[in-house]
């Protein structure tokens, strides 16, 4: 009878620990966090930097004030100044969205990628009927949630391209969350 008592305190005690295993497990899958979908990067030719006419060039603020700024997130037809005085270097922009899978609230907060000498997380504002761009400290990504980097929103700026960036290729950028964690993303580069 001592050996059955003993046998099932061994059996309790291993489901027990299994059990605990399992809500750990499941514990950090629910808290896996942010995950990227649809990333895309723009492309950019590095010659253009002097002249990125159109696309990222200087352009009229939607007031009609001038915004006269060489490096600019490109592409929406209005002027996006900034913070930042890029001078002649080569800039574009990523974009995609931002899922978050767990219970907690998170945020990128730093990207990094080798096709750029400097890369940011921006935002586009309005600011005195002006449409500006401005460097954050961080995306914000609600519990349960999603945000989506676009033209005229948030966007990863890469500044001080290193290449070209063709239509067809693909660029990684690495974003790093509040919590610790790495994300590697591979995104194509596209025409807008």
């Amino acid at each position: 009878m001592r050996r059955f008592f003993t046998l099932l305190g061994v059996t309790l005690l291993m489901v027990l620990l299994v059990g605990c295993g399992a809500n750990q497990s499941t514990g950090q899958s629910a808290t896996a966090g942010i995950t990227v979908r649809d990333p895309w990067v723009r492309a950019a030719m590095m010659n253009m930097a002097g002249d990125q006419s159109g696309a990222m060039g200087n352009m009229q603020g939607n007031m009609g004030q001038a915004t006269p700024m060489a490096g600019m997130e490109g592409g929406h037809g209005h002027g996006h100044g900034h913070g930042h005085e890029y001078g002649s270097q080569a800039v574009s922009a990523a974009y995609m969205v931002l899922v978050n899978n767990s219970a907690n609230a998170d945020a990128i907060v730093k990207a990094e990628s080798d096709v750029a000498k400097t890369v940011e997380l921006h935002n586009v504002i309005m600011e005195n009927n002006v449409m500006q761009m401005r460097q954050v400290e961080a995306i914000e990504v609600p519990a349960n949630g999603q945000v989506e980097l676009k033209p005229g929103g948030f966007h990863v700026m890469l500044i001080g391209l290193t290449r070209d960036l063709k239509e067809g290729e693909e660029v990684v950028i690495k974003l790093t969350t509040r919590s610790g964690k790495t994300i590697e993303v591979k995104a194509p580069v596209r025409k807008p």
